[in-house]
C-alpha cells in the first residue's frame, strides 16, 4: 500500500522544541472507550434473535473513526475562569497566544450545540499542515471525544496549496472552570484525496449484496472485521532509523 505523507511544519523552533507534537489519533483513545466492557454485563451471548450482545466497543466502524487521521493537540496547559459566564483563559506558556476571541457576526445563525456558550473563541494553531498534491484535510473536533469541555467547528482546507496554519473556531461548555491540560486532542485531521465523484441509485435486482450479508450473518460474533474491514494506516515517520544497513547487528551492545 502506498503512503501518502503528511508534513506538520512548526512555526518556529521553539514551538517545535516544546510543544506536543500531532500523533495518529488512535493514541487518544478516550477513557470512557477503554473502561466500557465488548459484552453487556461482560458476558459474550446471543439473544433470541440471534444477535450478539456486544457494546460499541466491539463496533469497528466506530473504532475506525476514533483511528481516523492524527490529533493536534494543545501545546500547553490552558486554565479556564468562568464567573457566571465572563469567559477568561490563561495558558501556561505566555510567549505564544493559544485562545483569541472569534469575530461573533461570522457565526451569526449558526446552531450552537446544546450546552455551550454561544459566544465562540478559537485555538491559535502553530502546525502548518502540507499533504502532496491532489490531497485535503478534514478537520473535525476530535470523534467521540464528547467529554472535552469544548467544541470545535469542522471545516475543509486544501492543504496541498495553503501556506499557514489553520485556526480552530470553538463554543465552551457551559458552566466549565478550571483545567484544559497540556496534550488534550484540540481537533481531528482526516486526509483525503480529491476526485471527481458522481452518485447514482439502483436497487440490488440480482440479491448480490444480499448474498454476501447473508454470507456473513454464517457467524455470531465479528462478522464486519472478518467479512469486510480494511485495516487504516496512520502512523508517525520514525526519525530514529539508522543510517547504517547493517546497524542491526549491533543493536543491543
Amino acid at each position: 500500500m502506498q503512503k501518502v505523507k503528511l508534513q506538520f511544519i512548526s512555526a518556529t523552533k521553539e514551538f517545535f522544541d516544546i510543544a506536543p507534537q500531532p500523533v495518529p489519533s488512535y493514541k487518544n483513545i478516550p477513557n470512557w472507550y477503554k473502561d466500557i466492557p465488548s459484552y453487556i454485563n461482560n458476558i459474550k451471548t446471543v439473544d433470541n434473535f440471534g444477535d450478539p450482545n456486544s457494546t460499541v466497543k466491539k463496533c469497528i466502524p466506530f473504532l475506525d473513526s476514533l483511528n481516523s487521521g492524527y490529533h493536534i493537540t494543545t501545546p500547553c496547559d490552558i486554565w479556564v475562569y468562568n464567573d457566571q459566564g465572563k469567559i477568561r483563559y490563561q495558558w501556561a506558556w505566555d510567549r505564544i497566544e493559544i485562545i483569541s476571541s472569534h469575530k461573533q457576526e461570522q457565526l451569526i445563525g449558526y446552531p450552537v450545540p446544546e450546552g455551550f456558550y454561544n459566544t465562540a473563541f478559537k485555538f491559535i494553531n502553530l502546525w502548518t499542515i502540507k499533504t502532496p498534491k491532489e490531497w485535503s484535510c478534514l478537520f473535525v473536533h476530535p470523534l467521540h471525544h464528547e467529554d472535552l469541555p469544548f467544541k470545535c467547528l469542522s471545516a475543509v482546507v486544501d492543504t496541498d496549496k495553503f501556506p499557514a496554519p489553520v485556526n480552530f473556531p470553538f463554543f465552551l461548555k457551559k458552566n466549565f472552570s478550571g483545567l484544559i491540560p497540556k496534550g488534550t486532542p484540540m481537533i481531528q485531521v482526516i486526509p483525503f484525496k480529491r476526485q471527481k465523484f458522481v452518485s447514482s441509485c439502483s436497487w440490488d435486482k440480482d440479491g448480490i449484496l444480499l448474498k454476501i450479508w447473508k454470507k456473513a450473518h454464517t457467524s455470531f460474533f465479528d462478522r464486519y472485521l472478518n467479512n469486510f474491514h480494511t485495516k487504516k494506516h496512520y502512523t508517525e515517520e520514525d526519525t530514529n532509523k539508522p543510517k547504517c544497513p547493517f546497524a542491526f547487528m549491533h543493536k543491543g551492545e
